[in-house]
């Protein structure tokens, strides 16, 4: 009796800390995604936030305790059910047995109509500057050289064999469409070695079959798409690789996938390298146990990102990309000083920024992007007058900071308020930007499917989409973030720590768009990619967690790996 009362004294004392770190962590995650509510809604109603007006930190308070409550009883909800509901679907009559090729084919078919409906596919963002690095033979590294060769390659032998340039844009389309789909399936593979119930991988297929936000980016010849499918697969690998460390590391096939995820994601968007970096540097310490075999990837890795950027980038003479680029932020910010507090400024200060941007470059200024202040930037004057210029923007962010936070969190709001219109450019005829709907030069618009066309033109430029009831839960990156966050979140808590690492990634790579230019869509197209396996880590973490005992025949038996 004494035992087994002691015993139980020690099982009450350990749900208590449970309960206690569940409260703590609710809290903790409550607070930042209160946060992105109260000063969300002020920003996309005013333009700006007074961090001043108390009644700002009371609409905080009060959502934070409503949301912390919310974060609180979801997690709640995770901890009784997860496991009757993983082992009820196991149970489940529903057998995912369709080939990978199949799946692939599925999602092809489902995105067809939008790319009828802007046949041959939406030339949009960068692409049109990407040709006309191929068209006039000057290639810079501002946009992805390999990407940049790609596409406009294609359009130059199109027009070289048959007088136009549509021809290109379709075979590129259609060939991303393909490999995006080949990637996307790479979940439901994913799913189906760590043995998740199959009726997750109905919903993943169905999802990216059907989202209009996947189905527009996969007829979109932007740059983004197909790195965020790399990235995907480099998030899936990173699960492989914590959860099933001597499997995986047994596996040379894993390994070498591992390296190419991570080589094609540093060459695919220039904050790849910053992504990969330093999710190298976390794997390195984390997994050092390993590093007979990690650390000649990561070398091998590195090694050929010098090749590629070194003899590769010299033999087509690539020049180095605009320094403004990383300036977004420090320009914008001191953009917005000299439009809001200009009767505050030194002259002597003022005209050095004038040197640097134009009077009338800085008259363009816009809250939610940096694109027409970044037209003015004189590069050569830059060069010229660098410490003082950044130290001009360090005094002026010690004397006015609340402009400077004010500029970054307008710049970046439609990146984490789920109530956010996608609308950064602020057209004049009241479009939002959502998605970049056209054919640019030298394209050829051909609508197909015109029903088709005003579906998706609405989603992309009607704001009052957007507005819909619950619209955000399929168009807002803002939801994703925090639907996101809350997974995470939730494994934190529960110190799943090896499923943390996809979390490591997604908060990496937020960190390396939130300096950009603007809030788009397609800069964090990863969170919609990752969300059915976000979701599954969630709800089932005991399938990841329990997998290291598997062995290495285990871990790939079946799986097409």
């Amino acid at each position: 009796m004494p035992e087994k009362t002691a015993d139980s004294g020690e099982k009450m004392k350990q749900e208590e800390i449970k309960v206690g770190r569940k409260i703590v962590f609710a809290i903790l995650f409550g607070t930042v995604i209160s946060f992105f509510y109260a000063a969300g809604y002020l920003i996309e109603t005013y333009d700006s936030l007074d961090l001043k007006a108390g009644s700002f930190y009371v609409r905080w308070l009060v959502q934070d305790i409503l949301i912390t409550g919310i974060l609180y009883g979801i997690w709640e909800l995770a901890d009784r059910y997860g496991k009757k509901m993983e082992s009820c679907l196991k149970n489940g009559k529903i057998q995912f047995k369709f080939p990978w090729w199949l799946c692939v084919l599925f999602l092809f078919v489902c995105w067809i109509p939008a790319w009828l409906s802007i046949f041959p596919g939406a030339f949009n963002y960068d692409a049109c500057a990407e040709w006309q690095q191929v068209a006039c033979g000057v290639i810079n590294s501002h946009h992805p050289v390999l990407h940049v060769l790609w596409t406009g390659g294609l359009l130059e032998a199109s027009f070289a064999l048959t007088g136009s340039y549509d021809p290109g844009i379709a075979v590129y389309t259609c060939i991303q469409m393909l490999l995006l789909a080949a990637a996307l399936t790479g979940t439901l593979r994913f799913f189906k070695e760590f043995r998740v119930p199959d009726i997750f991988c109905f919903m993943a297929l169905l999802f990216y079959g059907l989202s209009p936000v996947v189905q527009l980016f996969a007829v979109s010849t932007t740059k983004d798409v197909l790195f965020s499918a790399v990235l995907l697969l480099f998030f899936m690998s990173l699960i492989r690789l914590y959860c099933r460390r001597e499997a995986f590391f047994l596996s040379r096939r894993q390994l070498a996938l591992f390296g190419g995820y991570a080589f094609a994601a540093m060459i695919l968007r220039n904050n790849g390298l910053y992504i990969v970096t330093v999710m190298f540097v976390i794997v390195l310490w984390n997994c050092r146990k390993y590093w007979r075999k990690l650390l000649p990837v990561v070398t091998l890795v590195c090694v050929a990102y010098g090749i590629y950027t070194g003899p590769f980038y010299q033999l087509l003479h690539v020049t180095p990309g605009g320094i403004e680029e990383m300036l977004s932020v420090p320009l914008q910010q001191m953009a917005r000083v000299y439009k809001y507090d200009r009767d505050s400024l030194e002259e002597g200060d003022v005209e050095l920024l004038c040197l640097v941007v134009p009077e009338e470059y800085l008259d363009l200024y816009r809250p939610t992007v940096s694109d027409f202040v970044k037209r003015g930037f004189q590069e050569e004057v830059f060069l010229e007058h660098k410490k003082e210029f950044m130290d001009l923007w360090i005094r002026w962010g010690m004397e006015h900071p609340l402009t400077y936070v004010n500029s970054l969190l307008i710049n970046t709001v439609d990146f984490w308020y789920p109530g956010a219109v996608v609308d950064g450019y602020r057209h004049g005829d009241g479009r939002s930007s959502y998605f970049d709907y056209k054919v640019d030069e030298p394209g050829k618009e051909i609508g197909l499917l015109p029903s088709v066309h005003d579906y998706y033109e609405a989603i992309s430029h009607d704001s009052d989409v957007q507005k819909k009831p619950f619209a955000f839960l399929v168009l807002s990156p803002g939801w994703y973030l925090v639907m996101t966050m809350t997974a995470f979140g939730y494994l934190w808590c529960r110190k799943r720590n090896r499923l943390l690492i996809g979390g490591a990634l997604s908060a990496v790579t937020m960190l390396t768009v939130l300096p950009g230019p603007m809030a788009l869509v397609r800069y964090v197209l990863i969170l919609y990619y990752a969300f059915p396996a976000v979701l599954v880590l969630f709800l089932m973490p005991e399938l990841f967690t329990d997998a290291e005992s598997s062995t290495g025949s285990e871990l790939y038996a079946g799986s097409g790996q």
